[in-house]
C-alpha cells in the first residue's frame, strides 16, 4: 500500500466523465448559495425582531445541523444509482427554501423563518455531501481537493462581496431580502450544473458497493464506518472545525467589531476577503504541501491556524489588525483543511460508497453544527465577542488535540 502522506501523480487514473471543471464549478455555486445564507440570515433575523443572541444561534443551528438526518439515505441512494438526480432535486429544494426565507423578511416575526430553515438545512445537508463525492471521484485527487478548497472560499469571497455591498446600499434592514432572492439563482444554477454529472462522478463501482448492499437509509452503516474507522472520525473533527471557524468568521465578525455602523459593511468585507482570498491563494498548492510535510502535517497545520485565528479575534478586542491577522490565519485553516478532510474520508477506500463514507463524517460535524451556534450565541448574550472567540479557540484546540489522536502518522494508502 502507498503512502497517502506522500502523493505521486497517477497519469493513469481514470477521470471521471464529467471532469474537474465540473465538479469545481458545482462547488463554487453551492458554497456561494452557502455563504450568502450564512452572513445574510443574522442580519434578516435581526431586522425580523430576533433580538436574542439565543435565538439566533439555535436558527442557524438549525440551517447548519439539521441536514444530518438526510445525509445518509441521500448519500446511499446517490452511490447506487447516480449523485446527478439527488443533486439536481436538492437543489431545486434549496432554491424554493431560499425563496421562503426572502419572503419571511417581510414579516416582523422571526418564528415565520422556521420552516424554510428547516428545509434548506435538510435539503443542505444531501447537497453537500453528494457534491463532495462527485468532487472525490472526479480528475487527480489530489489536485481536484486542492482545487475544491480554492472554489469553497471563492465563493465565500463572492458572497461576503455581495452581502457588504447590499448593506451598504440598502442597510441592514433591507438587505436580506434581495440578497436571499441571489441565492435562489446560485441554487438553481447549481441544479443545472448537476444535470451534467456523467461516469464514476455520478456513481461508484458497484463491487465497492457490497458491504453496504441490504442498507436501508444508510444510518447502520455509516455508523459502522465511523465506529471502525479512525480516518473517518479524524475526519469529522476536522469538518467540525473548519465549520465552527466559517460561521464565527460569517456570523460574528460583524458583532466583534465596535465602529460606526456606516464604517462597518467595508471593514467586514476586507476581513472576510482576507479569510478567504488566502484560502484561494493556497488552495492549488495542497498537494505539494501534503508532499513536503505527509497528510498529518498539512491536518496540524490546519488545526493550529485554527487556534490561533480565534484566540487572534478574541483577543483583538476591538483592533482591526489583529481580528484581520486572524482572519488570515482562518484561510490557511481552509486550504489546508478541506483537502485533508476529504482525503481522510475517501483517499484510502471507497468500500461501501464515497458518499457514505462522507455522510459518516457528518454525524459529528451534525451534532456540533446544532450546539455550537446555540452556545455560542449564549456567550454572546453574557461575555460579548470576545468571550465567543476565546471559547470558540479553547473548542477548536480541543478538536485539534482529537484530530491529532486519531490520524495515524502513516496514513491510509492512495487508490491507483
Amino acid at each position: 500500500m502507498g503512502m497517502l502522506s506522500r502523493p505521486r501523480r497517477d497519469p493513469g487514473a481514470p477521470v471521471g466523465a464529467s471532469g474537474t471543471a465540473l465538479a469545481v464549478t458545482m462547488v463554487g455555486a453551492l458554497f456561494l448559495t452557502e455563504g450568502l445564507v450564512q452572513i445574510l440570515l443574522p442580519i434578516g433575523l435581526e431586522a425580523s425582531g430576533a433580538g436574542s443572541g439565543l435565538l439566533i444561534g439555535a436558527l442557524l443551528a438549525l440551517a447548519q445541523g439539521a441536514g444530518v438526518v438526510m445525509s445518509p439515505p441521500a448519500a446511499l441512494r446517490a452511490d447506487r444509482h447516480g449523485r446527478g438526480g439527488v443533486l439536481f432535486a436538492g437543489g431545486l429544494v434549496l432554491a424554493a427554501c431560499a425563496a421562503g426565507l426572502a419572503a419571511a423578511t417581510s414579516f416582523s416575526s422571526a418564528w415565520i423563518w422556521v420552516l424554510p430553515l428547516l428545509g434548506y438545512g435538510l435539503a443542505r445537508g444531501s447537497v453537500v455531501t453528494t457534491t463532495l463525492a462527485v468532487v472525490a471521484r472526479s480528475g487527480d485527487r489530489y489536485r481536484t481537493q486542492g482545487l475544491n478548497g480554492a472554489a469553497q472560499r471563492l465563493s465565500a469571497a463572492v458572497a461576503a462581496t455581495l452581502s457588504v455591498v447590499l448593506l451598504a446600499r440598502l442597510g441592514t434592514g433591507g438587505a436580506a431580502g434581495p440578497g436571499l432572492w441571489l441565492v435562489v439563482l446560485s441554487a438553481l444554477a447549481f441544479a443545472l450544473l448537476a444535470r451534467r454529472v456523467r461516469g464514476r462522478a455520478d456513481r461508484d463501482d458497484p463491487a465497492a458497493l457490497t458491504g453496504t448492499a441490504g442498507a436501508r437509509g444508510g444510518y447502520a452503516a455509516s455508523l459502522r464506518m465511523l465506529r471502525r474507522e479512525p480516518a473517518l472520525q479524524a475526519s469529522s473533527l476536522i469538518n467540525l472545525n473548519l465549520n465552527t471557524v466559517v460561521l464565527l468568521g460569517n456570523s460574528f465578525y460583524p458583532i466583534a467589531l465596535d465602529v460606526p455602523a456606516e464604517r462597518l459593511p467595508g471593514l467586514v468585507l476586507t476581513l472576510l476577503l482576507c479569510r478567504d482570498l488566502t484560502s484561494v491563494t493556497a488552495g492549488p498548492f495542497f498537494g505539494r504541501l501534503v508532499a513536503r510535510i505527509g497528510l498529518r502535517g498539512a491536518v496540524t497545520v490546519s488545526g493550529v491556524c485554527a487556534v490561533a485565528g480565534l484566540a487572534a479575534v478574541g483577543l483583538a478586542g476591538n483592533g482591526f489588525a489583529g481580528v484581520a491577522a486572524g482572519a488570515v490565519l482562518h484561510g490557511l485553516a481552509g486550504a489546508t483543511g478541506i483537502g485533508a478532510t476529504n482525503l481522510l474520508a475517501t483517499g484510502g477506500s471507497s468500500a461501501g460508497g464515497t458518499g457514505l463514507r462522507l455522510a459518516a463524517t457528518n454525524y459529528l460535524n451534525g451534532v456540533g453544527m446544532l450546539v455550537l451556534p446555540v452556545v455560542f450565541g449564549a456567550l454572546l448574550d453574557v461575555s460579548g465577542p470576545r468571550g465567543v472567540f476565546l471559547a470558540g479557540a479553547c473548542v477548536s484546540a480541543a478538536m485539534l488535540a482529537g484530530v491529532l489522536a486519531l490520524t495515524p502518522a502513516a496514513s491510509p494508502a492512495r487508490a491507483r
